[in-house]
This record gives C-alpha cells, structure tokens and sequence, in this order.
C-alpha cells in the first residue's frame, strides 16, 4: 500500500498528467478569479437599502441570532444534509470526463458568491464587513476549499491512469489496487468533509457571536 500511495504521489506529474492538468487547471483558477470579480461588480450593482433587508445584512436577524441559543447538534444534521450531497456529486463526476469540469464550474461558483457576499458586506458595513464575512467562512472553509481543488485533481488523475494504463476490457490486480486507493481517497476527503462541517456547526456559530457584539 505504501508503494501504491508513493505511486500515486509521484505520477501526478508523469506523462499525460503534466501535459494536460496544468493547462487545466490554470483555466479554472482564472474562472474562479473572474467569478470572484463579477461578484464584486454584481453586488456593487444593487442598491445598499435593499441589501440590507436580506438575511445575514439585515439588522433585525443580526439582532435575533446575537441572542439566539444554537443547538449545534441540530445545525450539525442539517449543514450534513445540505454538502454531502454535494461532495457525493462531485465524486460521481470523478468517474467520467465531466470531474475537472463539474469540479471547476462548482469551485467557479462558490467564488462568485464569496465575492458577492464580501462586496455586499463592506457595502453595508464598511469595513466591519469584511471581519463579518472572514468570520462567516472561518474555520470551516480552511477545509473546504482544499478539499474541493482536491476533487477536481483526484478527477484528472484517475481519468487519465485508468486511460492510460488502465484501458482495456480485463481487471487486473494492479487496476483493482488503483480502485481500492480511488475509495481510500474518497474515505479520507469524505472525513475532511464532516470534519469541516463539525466545525461549521460548533465553532463557527460561536466565533461569529463573538464578532456581532461590535455591530
């Protein structure tokens, strides 16, 4: 098995995987950057009042979670109902040549709407809007976000091994010791995955009651 992972760590960059992820992957960083930006412009595009009438801009709901009691067990289940689906559809697209894409397109729009959401909060705070967001996505998306660039390279090199060295109609003991590791990565990303969303449920929740008593 360590020979496996040793394998897997040192043909990430071999062959047909130097030639065609680096091409793809600067493609979507540059996506996620455009959508970061045009989620700056789209916010700057409504008009400060009416953001300040929805969810977490608006005074009164600031208001009623500052006092509410979280019960993060609850949270907890309803956040797992919410991403593990998620994350279950991006490793179905892992399978197929769509990952890096359905990979790149979700890592687009999660970029476009951090940048919406911090734009709409500096418009509305100033810069206490800023501190507002940064604690709105801590800790949680320190996991999260590697997690979701992780797919879309576990996508890219799964294609291109199964491809190359997999093709063909037999299954072999080597394919089916690529498999096993495809399912032990999964196992692990899975575990980030919840361990995030404990985060986000538990500690989150408690950090950002924290930085409302300044508003």
């Amino acid at each position: 098995m360590n020979q496996t992972i040793k394998g897997f760590l040192h043909n990430r960059s071999r062959t047909k995987g130097t030639e065609e992820k680096p091409a793809a992957m600067k493609y979507i960083w540059l996506a996620v950057l455009l959508c970061f930006l045009i989620g700056i412009v789209g916010a700057n595009l409504i008009d400060r009042e009416q953001l300040g009438g929805f969810g977490i801009w608006n005074t009164f709901f600031l208001e009623k979670f500052k006092y509410a009691p979280i019960r993060s067990a609850d949270l907890f289940y309803y956040i797992l109902r919410q991403r593990i689906p998620v994350l279950a559809v991006l490793l179905l697209f892992v399978f197929n040549n769509w990952g890096t894409i359905a990979g790149g397109v979700f890592l687009a729009w999660q970029s476009f709407a951090a940048g919406f959401l911090m734009a709409a909060s500096v418009a509305v705070y100033g810069v206490k809007g800023i501190l507002l967001m940064g604690t709105a996505f801590f800790p949680q998306y320190l996991l999260y976000l590697p997690l979701y660039v992780a797919v879309i390279y576990l996508s890219a090199y799964f294609r291109q091994r199964t491809e190359s060295r997999f093709g063909g109609t037999g299954v072999g003991g080597r394919k089916l010791k690529k498999i096993f590791l495809f399912f032990m990565i999964c196992a692990v990303l899975l575990a980030v995955y919840i361990t995030g969303i404990f985060l986000e449920s538990y500690i989150n929740p408690f950090l950002l009651k924290k930085i409302l008593k300044i508003f």
